[in-house]
């Protein structure tokens, strides 16, 4: 079936506000249906079903229509009744003309989509702004300082550390080792390897690594440049049990996450703000 038209849109809004009028406490949904259904004349096109619903089209253009004075905030609707809001009332005060009366809340929905639109594009921006900022950011650090941030992170998830490698030496495959448990009980042992060098890591990496975990270890591989896709394919069929993967997006993810656990040196290593806007409301 087709929308209703402007007019009979504008008639409906009208009944709606008759309805609702003398009802400051609103009133169910079923009863301004029904209201509505007795003071209008039904077109015969109107009884049948709605497309894809279980309601007459005329309860379908009707709650269209209500929607419209939603939008614009001169109606509240919940799961118990509808009802005017003081706005509501003002504008029907104001506005006689039924035609009226929907030309403006027509021009307002307008007004509220284009301040919806607004508000997503300067939030788009901003997000993409940020997120540059922080990748540049993280990119452009030295591996030996991104190195004590995976380890700020580690003791975030109450980690304990065991063992940072020192800068300036090459330790091969394993950077930090760390145990979920404090230092001297029984557990399992987590060995680290942060690559930092702006490359993605590859299948000779991911190999080596395996290589250096016994059957009581479990890995971490944090690759700050991603991972080539012959990597990925052999981890495909890998029992992952043993081993998570952590790329820069997973990475600055977890941080974020975690920000309110990271000690003041860690923060002051990688510092960020939460910046809120004004939400685009639906």
């Amino acid at each position: 079936m087709n929308e209703p038209t402007p007019k009979r849109t504008a008639e409906l809004l009208r009944v709606i506000f008759q309805v609702l009028w003398s009802k400051p406490d609103g009133l169910p949904a079923r009863d301004v249906l029904e209201a509505v259904f007795r003071k209008i004349k039904i077109a015969d096109e109107d009884h049948p079903l709605a497309s894809g619903s279980f309601a007459p089209q005329y309860e379908r253009n009707i709650r269209t229509t209500s929607n419209l004075l939603a939008e614009v905030g001169w109606l509240v609707k919940n799961k118990e009744r509808w009802c005017l809001t003081d706005e509501g009332r003002a504008a029907c005060r104001s506005i006689k003309n039924s035609d009226e009366i929907y030309n403006n809340a027509l021009f307002l929905c307008e007004e509220k989509k284009n301040l919806r639109e607004d508000l997503l594009l300067t939030i788009e921006s901003a997000e993409e702004k940020a997120w540059q900022q922080i990748w540049q950011y993280l990119n452009e650090m030295n591996p030996t300082e991104f190195k004590l941030l995976v380890g700020d992170l580690l003791t975030a998830f109450d980690f304990h550390l065991e063992w940072v490698s020192p800068p300036g030496k090459d330790h091969g495959y394993i950077d930090i080792i760390a145990y979920p448990n404090p230092p001297g009980s029984s557990g399992t042992r987590i060995k680290v390897h942060v690559k930092h060098t702006g490359q993605a890591a590859t299948l000779e990496g991911l190999r080596a690594f395996f290589g250096v975990l016994t059957p009581h270890d479990l890995g971490i591989f944090v690759s700050s440049g991603g991972f080539t896709d012959t990597f990925m394919e052999e981890v495909s069929g890998q029992d992952l049990r043993r081993i998570q993967l952590v790329s820069l997006k997973n990475f600055i993810h977890l941080w974020i996450q975690n920000y309110e656990k990271l000690s003041p040196e860690a923060r002051y290593r990688f510092p960020l703000k939460a910046i809120y806007f004004l939400s685009p409301q639906k």
